[in-house]
């Protein structure tokens, strides 16, 4: 009789205990914990600019369009979208249309791959582009822990550099560098959200942006650029991408269209137009990030395509008029949190919060406060618990040691309302923390 190994004597994968926190899934559970608490914590797109039912019509708009284009009858077309199709995408050349009339950026529909959302995007240019022996990807410090976490989990090897005012400090990316060299390490990759940062929400001016890509020249990497909140810029003449001022084609580029549309379209955009040694031959860099999507997720839904098809169809390839009532939007509820602070936390009769301190983002969906205390998951609860508000503490962004003094507040998916109650309970947390650690 054969006597079946014990499910809990199973191995799991040792890097899972590797990571500090479970960032996603705490944030989701306190939530759920806490329903009547009023969150500042999640960096949620704005509900009330969800028009889900238009779906279908832009659906239509899209089959039109491919019917017309292709020569095709319409509901041959319409078929064809519940089928398997190419793991590159069905809507890159509309695609690229967008890309070069918003945002300056100017490539071939084969040099872009529709995606799952840039998550997926984020895992097939680590897993197509390093090896996990002798390549090092360096990460903004504080990051976006879906791309610093997942390359933990998948074992490569990450390092990282640290964010200022002015996004990565180009000092200490350089400083790494050579250190990874003087290792017998390869800089293969190093990934940056230049606009609107996550967590902190600053943004690189165009002289670092330009000396970035010197850098890249220089030490021969090639830069992430993940593009998710350059959309809301609150002024006008905002810096280009990196990949709009990528003359030797160093960076891969990255557009997700969760925070300008519907996270639920589950829809990303990748940009990789460079060429690469492979086999002995120079190839094409997307066709080889293709192949590894193929064996991932196939390829992206036709359908959800199809319906951003159809409002680049409709909007004749921009989305600048869809997304202006969002960004004013936003930028209003900004300047609420701006308000709210300054009310609550400063003057004469605040003057216990004297020490606490807060950035004035110029765009995207986040802004952070420093506070004279560490912050860490269990004043989260303690915040949800007895003031009824959830915040995330800066801690959880990094790689190293640091945000211990600091936490994030999303602005943008809430009221203005909501937010002067917010702030109003999360004064009262600060007031109570502070006077008991005097």
């Amino acid at each position: 009789m054969i006597v079946p190994t014990p499910i809990d004597t199973l191995m799991l994968n040792p890097l899972l205990d590797t990571l500090a926190e479970d960032v996603m899934g705490f944030l989701n559970e306190i939530q759920l914990n806490y329903p009547q608490a009023l969150s500042l914590a999640s960096g949620r797109p704005d509900e009330n600019y969800f028009n889900i039912e238009e779906f279908p019509d832009y659906f239509g708009i899209y089959v039109d369009w491919l019917a017309t284009a292709s020569g095709q009858n319409p509901e041959k077309v319409r078929k064809s979208l519940g089928q398997y199709n190419r793991a590159k995408g069905i809507i890159n050349d509309l695609v690229v249309r967008y890309l070069a009339k918003d945002e300056q950026i100017k490539v071939a529909p084969e040099d872009t791959l529709i995606t799952v959302g840039t998550q997926e995007a984020m895992v097939i240019t680590i897993t197509t582009l390093c090896n996990r022996d002798n390549d090092v990807i360096l990460i903004e410090d504080p990051a976006y822990v879906g791309i610093s976490h997942l390359a933990i989990i998948a074992g490569y090897q990450v390092a990282p550099v640290p964010v200022g005012e002015q996004g990565i400090s180009l000092p200490k990316l350089e400083e790494k560098i050579l250190a990874c060299q003087a290792q017998g390490k390869t800089v293969k990759l190093v990934y940056v959200i230049p606009d609107y940062q996550n967590p902190t929400g600053n943004a690189m001016p165009i002289e670092n942006r330009r000396r970035l890509l010197q850098l890249a020249d220089t030490y021969g990497f090639l830069i992430l650029e993940d593009n998710a909140y350059g959309e809301f810029a609150y002024q006008a003449n905002s810096p280009l991408t990196l990949k709009a001022l990528d003359v030797n084609k160093r960076v891969i580029y990255l557009r997700s269209l969760s925070k300008t549309l519907y996270p639920s379209l589950r829809l990303g955009v990748l940009v990789a137009d460079q060429q690469i040694e492979h086999g002995g031959k120079l190839t094409a860099l997307s066709d080889l990030l293709a192949k590894t999507k193929g064996y991932i997720t196939v390829n992206t839904p036709s359908i959800t395509q199809a319906v951003f098809g159809g409002i680049l169809v409709k909007n004749n390839f921009s989305l600048k008029k869809i997304n202006a009532p969002k960004i004013a939007a936003i930028k209003a509820k900004r300047d609420q949190l701006l308000a709210s602070l300054n009310e609550n936390l400063t003057g004469e009769n605040n003057a216990w919060a004297r020490d606490i301190s807060w950035s004035t983002p110029q765009g995207g969906f986040f802004l952070t406060v420093s506070v004279p205390f560490t912050v860490a998951k269990e004043e989260v609860i303690i915040c949800a618990e007895n003031h009824g508000m959830i915040f995330t503490p800066m801690s959880f962004f990094y790689l190293s040691k640091g945000g211990g003094q600091q936490i994030r507040l999303a602005f943008s998916n809430v009221s203005k309302e909501e937010i002067k109650d917010a702030v109003h309970r999360l004064a009262s947390y600060f007031k109570t923390k502070i006077n008991l650690t005097k």
